[in-house]
């Protein structure tokens, strides 16, 4: 039982760190402050009594259909660091 805990307690904990792995990368990415201008903008759904959850819901809904009916890739010429890498580890390299 002591040992089940542990696991689930590092196994949890493993799950945060991959959590804030990610969302620092995206951050990196879109910066704090378009972020908060994005959720800033779905105040007026907050007033009028809807809950976080359907305000995610709602956002999901948008969201998939903007990738599957109006997403173009950025056309990038550069690599960014974290391109770089999955190439060095593609090719071998460590």
């Amino acid at each position: 039982m002591i040992k089940l805990n542990i696991m689930n307690k590092n196994e949890k904990l493993q799950n945060y760190i991959n959590l804030q792995n990610k969302f620092n990368r995206m951050k990196d990415i879109v910066g704090e402050w378009q972020a908060e201008y994005a959720v800033e903008k779905f105040k007026p759904l907050i007033d009028d009594g809807f809950d976080g959850n359907d305000i995610i819901e709602y956002f999901t809904v948008k969201l998939i259909d903007y990738i599957d009916n109006k997403y173009e890739p950025t056309k990038v010429e550069d690599t960014t660091p974290y391109q770089e890498r999955i190439k060095e580890i593609a090719d071998g390299g460590k």
